[in-house]
């Protein structure tokens, strides 16, 4: 059925599918439409089930959620921590974001069905292909000038790079699930996979090169009929690093600087550039926080109001932090030991998901969801990439869309 022909005879239906239209498109790009396009599939779904006299099956639905009950642990200690940190009104409205990422999956697990996760999947990975190539322009157009411009499009360099290592994922699970795609998908997601490649190493963020060689590591052990296809896409990305690296001399640094960053860490030695340093100290900073916090942590969204206490002047690059770049140490710092359990029990729960979902239906869609769990822990690392919207709710909607082949959405 077409979009016009939707419109026409189930207006409920096109309002659901714009938003998760709309949400897919955002996911690269902007926090805004990204929770817009969400809350908009969400009400129209609950619209539908109000109109088929459905609503009362959704809370079992809900309950039958294998994630639901890790994030409610999550959110109960997030409350906890808000309670007894040192701004409960901050740390309340903190939170706020912590749910509405909870609601979202919720919703997308409960309201998705085979006909749009296929449309989304094509939009999100149209927008991401479309950032990417943003981002290179932005790169070698810098060299063209004499500058050196990390790819970012409408992001950060590093939330960029994060947002395509998750892109690259779904792209390479649809090539190497062994589903039968036509030859002219096949070679858009080719096209797309070799920019979004591009991409991430022309953003020089080195959390997204560890997660590029996750995703490839994943895909290898997961898909054994596609490890030739597997190896010959990591040969052709070393092949186009390589070359993208002659353009640009530092993209070979900041692989390098991987290890020594790596060392400095163990052997609490000079760190090999500013940024690496930068980290180091925060999460020494924040280590400082954890011990005098250690249960409960500070409150959430409370590191910036401490880092001063802990981090006294010169401040790292002149900047009083709010995050401390690592995520674990950062929900130490703010929720304790208790809101580090609850964290590490919910990615617990998301790998076993995920898994699950892959062995009772071995497809592109389950195959992604395994496939990122593991470089997403990973970035997470250097970056707090599970607090940032375009990275958490593009993993979310994975998650929601493995869970959905396995259960009544399936049909």
């Amino acid at each position: 059925m077409t979009i016009i022909e939707t419109f026409k005879t189930d207006k409920n239906l096109f309002l659901q599918t714009l938003g998760l239209c709309v949400f897919a498109a955002a996911l690269p790009f902007s926090v805004s439409l990204i929770q817009g396009g969400a809350i908009l599939f969400i009400l129209a779904g609950l619209w539908r089930a109000r109109k088929d006299n459905t609503l009362s099956l959704l809370p079992a639905e809900i309950k039958a959620n294998p994630l639901l009950i890790p994030w409610l642990i999550y959110m109960a200690a997030g409350i906890a921590a808000a309670a007894a940190g040192i701004d409960p009104v901050r740390s309340f409205k903190a939170l706020n974001s912590d749910l509405l990422t909870m609601v979202t999956f919720l919703g997308l697990a409960l309201f998705l069905r085979p006909a749009q996760r296929h449309t989304a999947f094509n939009v999100y990975t149209a927008a991401a292909t479309a950032a990417a190539v943003m981002g290179i322009f932005q790169a070698l157009n810098g060299l063209a000038h004499g500058l050196d411009i990390r790819a970012h499009a409408t992001n950060h360099p590093v939330r960029f790079g994060e947002i395509m290592v998750i892109a690259l994922a779904l792209t390479l699970s649809r090539l190497f699930s062994g589903e039968e795609i036509s030859p002219r998908l096949k070679k858009a997601l080719y096209a797309a996979a070799a920019l979004m490649i591009s991409a991430i190493a022309l953003s020089q963020t080195r959390g997204a090169y560890l997660g590029t060689a996750m995703v490839f590591v994943a895909l290898f052990v997961l898909k054994p009929a596609s490890r030739r296809a597997v190896l010959a896409v990591v040969a052709a990305a070393a092949v186009l690093g390589l070359s993208l690296s002659m353009l640009n001399p530092r993209l070979r640094y900041k692989v390098g600087s991987i290890f020594m960053g790596a060392n400095s860490a163990v052997t609490q030695t000079q760190a090999p550039d500013q940024s690496i340093g930068t980290r180091l100290i925060l999460w020494r900073t924040g280590f400082k926080i954890i011990k005098d916090y250690p249960m409960l942590g500070a409150g959430p969204a409370n590191v910036k109001k401490l880092f001063p206490v802990y981090c006294p002047p010169p401040y790292p690059e002149n900047t009083v932090w709010g995050s401390l770049h690592n995520l674990y140490i950062h929900q130490t710092a703010e929720r304790g030991l208790v809101g580090l359990a609850a964290l590490l029990t919910l990615f617990a729960a998301m790998f076993i998901t995920a898994l699950r979902a892959h062995r009772a239906a071995p497809s592109a869609v389950a195959a992604w969801a395994i496939a990122i769990m593991a470089p997403y822990y990973l970035m997470n690392v250097t970056e707090i990439t599970f607090q940032h919207v375009h990275t958490s709710y593009a993993v979310m909607f994975a998650l929601a869309a493995a869970i959905t082949t396995t259960s009544g959405n399936a049909k």
